[in-house]
């Protein structure tokens, strides 16, 4: 180190320039490997007659790097800027007035999405916990709820995709820029790949995972059997070898990145079914298996097919929204089961009927004292044959008609109970 700042130290005079020892200017930060000590004392080093200082930390490019490469600091002060950033937007924002939901969905990934994911590749794959208080304050804001539903339902409302999927599309992107870019940088991924132990190699399986996709999507197959690929690709179910690419291979679309986005989106939701899924305790066999329900998921028609208009009120938006999760106080069940508001009371009758225990389902598909809307709940059978669990069907359907009067449905059920004397359309 001493001999390469004598170097940058001639080198500088010879070319009359003046470095700036400055802290935050010019210094020294020493990146040790993971559970190493640290080495005391460390020796000065001088550039000419300036001492360089040490630093645990120092900001390049607007990414905070420390000593551990942790990025702790990092995260500390993106969370920050997100948190302001999400405050000023929603500041005006209540459940019954200011932006509605597609307005704030929309903002949130302009604005705050945007700083979350800057150099997000280089720090933000340990970080990820740091930001789900962020993200679930956001999706309770933007969905216009009293509490707080299950991330996945809640992002599918909210047409946000998870942020792990969010991330790895990024970071996919960023190795395909790298290994199509200088032959130095595909020569320092390579090598990134040849060792699996380097805090980026998971970088590279993502990438290669995507690649996999790519070609076999590109082949028409769509299974998981290696016996039904070409040779070429049949091994890369076990290793991807990325010299075999060529570089036409290694570019992207929008429309390649977003298709795997919404097929990475759809493995979670099916993964997470059993938060989304909802029994009846009264049903001695569920009426649909999980696996029938896991079938039902089509991501990409939340956002192409979007369950809101962007014309509805944020107190319209939140009301509809209301009836699909039923995290409410409008609904005895979650009254009862969530909250334990009276321990004495064991069947929550519905308020209206006071037959059936109650619940979004209930009101909107069986209750007795709503009986205008018939006709609509026969065109809405498709996703009431489904029971507790119409939400899911209704979510992702791409029918924007059977969502049109699902929003129907929802005023006018809404304006017969007595929890409501106002109408909403």
């Amino acid at each position: 180190m001493k001999k390469i700042l004598e170097y940058i130290h001639e080198w500088c005079k010879l070319w009359r320039l003046v470095v700036n020892c400055d802290r935050d200017k010019t210094e020294i930060i020493v990146i040790r490997p993971r559970g190493a000590t640290a080495a005391t004392p460390l020796p000065k080093l001088l550039l000419g007659n300036t001492e360089v200082a040490y630093t645990d930390s120092s900001k390049v490019l607007g990414v905070y790097i420390d000593e551990d490469l942790d990025f702790k600091q990092q995260a500390s002060y993106t969370l920050k800027r997100c948190w302001f950033s999400w405050n000023k937007l929603s500041s005006g924002t209540t459940r019954s007035a200011g932006l509605n939901s597609t307005a704030l969905s929309l903002l949130f990934k302009m604005v705050v999405l945007t700083k979350l994911l800057y150099a997000a590749p280089i720090w933000l794959n340990d970080r990820l916990d740091s930001f789900k208080d962020l993200l679930a304050r956001a999706k309770l804001k933007i969905l216009g709820s009293q509490y707080h539903t299950s991330g996945v339902l809640s992002g599918l409302l909210a047409t946000l995709p998870p942020l792990e999927v969010t991330l790895e599309i990024v970071t996919v992107k960023f190795v395909l820029k790298g290994l199509g870019a200088m032959d130095w940088m595909t020569a320092k991924l390579l090598q990134v790949d040849s060792e699996p132990s380097h805090r980026f190699s998971s970088h590279l399986s993502m990438t290669k995972r995507y690649l996999l996709w790519k070609s076999t999507r590109a082949e028409g197959y769509l299974g998981a059997v290696g016996a039904q690929l070409p040779p070429r690709r049949r091994s890369f179910l076990r290793t991807c070898d990325l010299l075999s690419y060529d570089l036409e291979e290694l570019t992207y679309t929008k429309s390649d990145t977003d298709s795997y986005m919404y097929k990475l989106w759809d493995d979670v939701v099916r993964c997470s079914m059993s938060v989304l899924q909802k029994t009846d305790q009264f049903a001695l066999v569920p009426l649909h298996s999980t696996e029938a329900l896991q079938a039902l998921v089509d991501t990409e028609s939340v956002v192409t097919c979007p369950m809101l208009s962007r014309t509805l009120d944020q107190q319209t938006s939140s009301t509809i929204l209301n009836f699909i999760h039923g995290h409410n106080l409008l609904f005895q069940d979650f009254t009862f089961r969530v909250l334990h508001c009276d321990q004495s009371v064991s069947l929550p009758v519905c308020l209206e009927c006071g037959l059936l225990p109650d619940s979004p389902f209930h009101k909107l598909f069986e209750c007795v004292s709503v009986g205008a809307v018939t006709a609509l709940r026969q065109e809405l059978l498709p996703i009431s044959q489904y029971e507790l669990n119409f939400h899911i069907a209704l979510v992702v359907s791409r029918d924007s008609n059977v969502k049109r009067k699902f929003r129907l449905l929802v005023d006018q059920v809404f304006r017969a109970c007595t929890f409501s004397d106002s109408p909403l359309i």
